[in-house]
């Protein structure tokens, strides 16, 4: 068998697969939410943090994510909902008013430790968005909010 023949057999098969992976499609909803339960209602934040947990924030974990045109095209789909529903396990804007006191403050302690070592926004998430990608002085703006609210929650803070 000469490499042409091969080359094509190849293109084929992938092809057909790359077809077929399409036809297994990830979850992609947007639970409904309880906009008194949100953590902008709970918490009151201020229109300028509000607008940074958009950006940076909020397709991964809230329940108002914006699926992009590539989630619904596999593999990227699995990928990106995967990301998602990790994003909405581990922390979610939208559900806010379901966690108890402790874990909301241990939440608003992880933003705060998150935007300082960098870790969130995800670097891969980055530059297909890069609104998300916030300055120095906004990570700075975002941590400090986070804390402060962390220490009122727990007691520590004077409103």
């Amino acid at each position: 068998m000469n490499v042409k023949k091969i080359a094509k057999i190849v293109s084929v098969v992938v092809g057909v697969a790359f077809v077929l992976m399409q036809f297994i499609q990830p979850n992609r909803t947007n639970p409904e939410i309880d906009q008194s339960k949100t953590l902008q209602t709970e918490l009151n934040v201020p229109t300028d943090i509000v607008a940074l947990l958009n950006r940076g924030c909020k397709d991964c974990h809230s329940n108002q994510t914006t699926w992009p045109f590539y989630s619904y095209v596999a593999p990227a789909s699995w990928l990106v909902s995967y990301d998602v529903m990790e994003g909405r396990k581990h922390f979610n804007m939208s559900e806010w008013g379901k966690y108890k006191l402790s874990k909301k403050a241990s939440k608003l302690s992880g933003i705060y430790q998150a935007v300082n070592d960098r870790s969130m926004p995800l670097p891969k998430y980055i530059p297909l968005h890069p609104e998300a990608n916030l300055t120095d002085t906004e990570r700075n703006q975002l941590a400090v909010w986070a804390q402060k609210e962390a220490e009122k929650l727990m007691g520590g803070g004077a409103e």
